[in-house]
């Protein structure tokens, strides 16, 4: 049913052909007198009426159709959770709607979708608890079981402790460490004094936390590295401009040049970065096929820059309500998650071998 709902959701089209049958058979029916009582009958066309305005309505206000994008992915144990941000309304009045979608991590298949308020977020996520914003809420969630472990609103944090009883100024997630395999929800009290809350053990404190690092990719697109401390990193390859503000290449980054043992020519429209193997010798790098970036290949080369795979972002997923573009990446386990516009991809960047896609 949630298919069928996001598909025609989706659809403009559709859309408008549904909106307008279902307002004349309401109208139509409402001439009609189906009881002898004149009150049950009155009663009846209100009713009529009133399905046929909220039904229209609902175009404007429900929370179905597909995603187009994504702000965070957080991979678990069995699970795989996005976070999704976009703007419902068109040109007239409008709202920020976000919402938590939640998936098998060995099938692909969606196994609940939630509608999180207008400003949601993804803290963190260990094995599969996951913790994220409901607007103000802070809620605590097994993913895995689908079930709420815990949630704190914004006016009950003088629950957790009386220092915090005084109310919040902001409470936000800490993103700046959250990489590094720390979550933090920060708090900021209206006495001024900030803290930091441990949503998995629900400890407190006042004191910056040190971060506990393990290995991790960064997520920007123009490097790839990966971080072992908060001041020890392996930068194993970055852009270069190659004469153009578009054209760039992709040379070795200072602390890697001993495993790139030539140099390669070739330039990219804006390549992107999302993983490295140093076992198989092998990194996986995308670039947009035109200026315009409406569509993007995907691409694997070995230690010398020879190719090993090539793909398109239309290739791997698309229909017609589909922009294929990469926002979120995790490589884990061998396994390179990302999503392609609003589909979710698994695949071996060793070998190019696409394991699943899910559209959600």
């Amino acid at each position: 049913m949630t298919e069928a709902l996001d598909f025609f959701y989706s659809s403009s089209v559709w859309m408008i052909v549904i909106i307008i049958v279902v307002m004349f058979l309401c109208i139509g029916f409402s001439f009609v007198s189906p009881f002898k009582n004149k009150k049950l009958n009155y009663v009846y066309k209100i009713f009529l009426n009133a399905f046929g305005f909220c039904f229209m309505m609902s175009f404007q206000f429900l929370y179905y159709g597909y995603a187009d994008e994504f702000k965070k992915m957080c991979i678990g144990k069995t699970t795989i959770c996005l976070m999704e941000e976009y703007e419902r309304g068109g040109e007239g009045p409008s709202e920020n709607v976000c919402r938590l979608h939640i998936m098998n991590k060995a099938t692909g298949i969606r196994k609940e979708r939630y509608y999180v308020g207008s400003s949601g977020q993804l803290v963190g996520m260990r094995n599969d608890t996951l913790c994220y914003f409901r607007n103000y809420d802070v809620v605590l969630l097994d993913a895995a079981n689908l079930k709420e472990i815990y949630r704190i609103k914004k006016d009950e944090w003088g629950k957790i402790s009386p220092e915090l009883s005084v109310g919040m100024e902001s409470i936000y997630s800490d993103h700046d460490r959250s990489n590094s395999g720390s979550f933090f929800v920060e708090l900021n009290c209206k006495n001024a004094k900030k803290y930091w809350f441990d949503p998995f053990s629900k400890k407190l404190t006042d004191q910056e936390p040190n971060d506990n690092y393990k290995p991790w990719f960064s997520d920007n697109t123009y490097e790839l590295t990966v971080k072992y401390a908060a001041n020890k990193q392996v930068n194993y390859l970055k852009d270069d401009y190659a004469g153009s503000n578009n054209l760039k290449r992709i040379v070795p980054g200072y602390n890697a040049r001993n495993l790139f043992t030539v140099k390669d020519s070739s330039t990219y429209i804006d390549p992107f970065f999302l993983c490295i193997d140093t076992v198989k010798k092998v990194f996986v790098f995308g670039h947009y096929t035109t200026t315009d970036r409406k569509d993007y290949c995907l691409e694997a080369k070995d230690f010398e820059f020879t190719t090993k795979w090539k793909k398109t972002g239309s290739g791997i997923a698309t229909d017609d309500y589909n922009e294929p573009k990469v926002n979120v990446w995790q490589y884990t386990n061998n396994m390179l998650y990302f999503n392609n516009g609003g589909f979710i991809v698994a695949m071996n960047p060793a070998l190019g071998k696409i394991i699943w896609v899910s559209r959600l």
